[in-house]
């Protein structure tokens, strides 16, 4: 990955609606080469999708953080894919520390946090679970400094 592809994913990550004239026109290279280099970086799964953004707070959803133990013998892969499955995760990280995985969850209330953590719990090769709540959301963004 070079300057120009960083500077593509740069204009991307600010308005992935943004067409590939506009993206050319903005950083001085020809539609094509947007084009090309867009279609490399999708195939190298660099680029996973187009995405809207949306304020989960302003929405009513509730963030809840859960850290996960794995039990000894479990692959944490084979358990994080189950977490995955749950239609509130939105991101799972294999993390070092106390725990083995760090799970992201965005809820429809309360009850639906607690539900959440009983799923999770019920995943065979989970062995505990620590869970938080995020009261208030000061920065949540994808994007990233290239």
């Amino acid at each position: 990955m070079d300057d120009l592809d960083k500077k593509i994913l740069g204009e991307l990550q600010r308005d992935s609606r943004s067409s590939f004239t506009k993206i050319a026109n903005r950083i001085s290279v020809s539609t094509a080469t947007v084009s090309e280099r867009v279609k490399r970086l999708v195939e190298k799964g660099i680029i996973c999708g187009y995405t809207a953004v949306l304020n989960t707070s302003e929405m009513g959803l509730v963030t809840l953080i859960t850290m996960i133990k794995t039990k000894p013998g479990y692959s944490m892969e084979e358990v994080g894919k189950g977490i995955a499955k749950l239609d509130e995760s939105c991101c799972i990280h294999h993390v070092t520390g106390d725990f083995d995985l760090l799970a992201i969850s965005k809820c429809v209330g309360h009850d639906k946090c607690g539900a959440v953590i009983e799923k999770i719990k019920e995943i065979e090769g989970v062995e505990s679970v620590d869970a938080e709540l995020v009261l208030k959301t000061l920065k949540e963004e994808l994007k990233v400094e290239l």
